[in-house]
C-alpha cells in the first residue's frame, strides 16, 4: 500500500499548534498563592489607671498606648518615704521602664487594669494593680496629677494620686472616691529630699500650698501628657 507523503511544512505547523495549546492551558491555571495573612496587632490601650483607695502604696499610670507616665508613692499629708516617677515606652501590652534612680517598673497592660511590680535598687519590691478610670471620673479629676514649680531658685516636682475604691458588686468597674489624693508628695529635684504634701486647698482641690515653700498647681496627666 502506498501512503501519501506528509509535507515537512505541514508537520512543523502541527507541532507548533500543539505546543501553543499546551502553553495556553498551562497559563490559564491559577497559581497557588504563597502569601500568608498578616498577624493582627494588639489594639492600643489608652487611658488613666490608678490604685484603689486604701492600698499600702499608691500608683497611677497614664498611657496613650505607646508611651506611659507613672508615679509611685507610699504616703501623703504627714509622712512620705517613697516617691518614684517613670516615663517610657509601652511595647505591645508590656511596660518595662527603669528610671534615673534605678527603680524598675515592669507591668502588663489590659483594657481594664495594669498589673506589675516596682523594684528598687536595694531589692525591695511592690506588686500593684491599677484600674482603668472611667471617662466620667477622669473628667471630674481622678487619676494622676503632676506639678513642676521653682521657688527661690529651687526646682520641685510634685505628684498626687486621686484613687478609686472597689465596688461592692464589681471588681472590674470601680466606684470613684474624692476628689481627694490618697498619696502624694514633692521632691526637691536637686537634693532628692522628699516633702510630704499638705492637704489640697479646700477652695481648689487641685492646688497645694506648702508652708515656707509655695503653692503648687496640679496638672492632670492624660494619655501620657502632663
Amino acid at each position: 500500500m502506498t501512503y501519501p507523503k506528509r509535507s515537512p511544512v505541514l508537520i512543523g505547523a502541527l507541532i507548533m499548534l500543539l505546543a501553543a495549546c499546551g502553553s495556553t492551558a498551562s497559563s490559564s491555571t491559577p497559581a497557588a498563592s504563597s502569601a500568608t495573612p498578616a498577624a493582627t496587632a494588639a489594639p492600643l490601650v489608652r487611658g488613666e489607671f490608678v490604685s484603689r483607695w486604701g492600698s499600702a502604696n499608691g500608683i497611677a499610670l497614664s498611657t496613650n498606648g505607646t508611651q506611659a507616665v507613672a508615679y509611685l508613692c507610699n504616703g501623703t499629708f504627714k509622712h512620705v518615704t517613697l516617691e518614684q516617677w517613670f516615663k517610657g515606652p509601652v511595647t505591645g501590652n508590656h511596660i518595662n521602664i527603669t528610671n534615673a534612680a534605678g527603680t524598675r517598673l515592669a507591668a502588663t497592660v489590659t483594657a481594664q487594669a495594669i498589673t506589675g511590680t516596682a523594684t528598687l535598687t536595694n531589692g525591695h519590691s511592690w506588686t500593684f494593680t491599677a484600674y482603668l478610670v472611667p471617662t466620667s471620673a477622669v473628667n471630674t479629676g481622678h487619676g494622676l496629677f503632676r506639678s513642676e514649680e521653682t521657688f527661690d531658685g529651687v526646682s520641685y516636682l510634685g505628684g498626687w494620686v486621686f484613687p478609686v475604691t472597689a465596688s461592692l458588686t464589681s471588681a472590674v468597674f470601680p466606684v470613684m472616691v474624692g476628689p481627694l489624693p490618697e498619696w502624694g508628695g514633692i521632691i526637691d529635684v536637686k537634693t532628692s529630699a522628699l516633702i510630704a504634701s499638705p492637704p489640697v486647698d479646700a477652695a481648689n482641690p487641685f492646688r497645694v500650698t506648702v508652708p515656707s515653700v509655695g503653692t503648687f498647681v496640679l496638672t492632670q496627666c492624660l494619655q501620657a501628657q502632663c
